[in-house]
């Protein structure tokens, strides 16, 4: 089998080809900026995972601010690894 061509053919009678003026915007993606980070898989139950869900959909009725289930992740894994360091530094005096 020939390789693919690579010079562009004419396009058939009576179709153009694709406009090249106005290409897709494409959503970002990929990992965000600032720190470096990783990704971790994690398993957890379909009724905490709703109840996550419902906080998303009120916050972005509260705020008009989008958010996923990531960055509330972050930030409550963020919050609650904060509060036990203040908690065991106080139990420790």
């Amino acid at each position: 089998m020939p390789p693919a061509s690579r010079h562009p053919r004419p396009a058939p009678e009576g179709q153009r080809p694709p406009s090249k003026a106005a290409p897709t915007l494409q959503k970002k993606a990929g990992r965000p900026k600032g720190v470096p980070s990783t990704i971790v898989n994690l398993r957890i139950p379909v009724d905490l995972l709703a109840a996550l869900d419902r906080y998303i959909d009120r916050l972005e009725g509260q705020t008009g601010l989008k958010a996923n289930r990531g960055m509330i992740a972050r930030r409550a894994l963020e919050l609650f690894l904060e509060t036990r360091a203040t908690d065991s530094s106080a139990r420790s005096r």
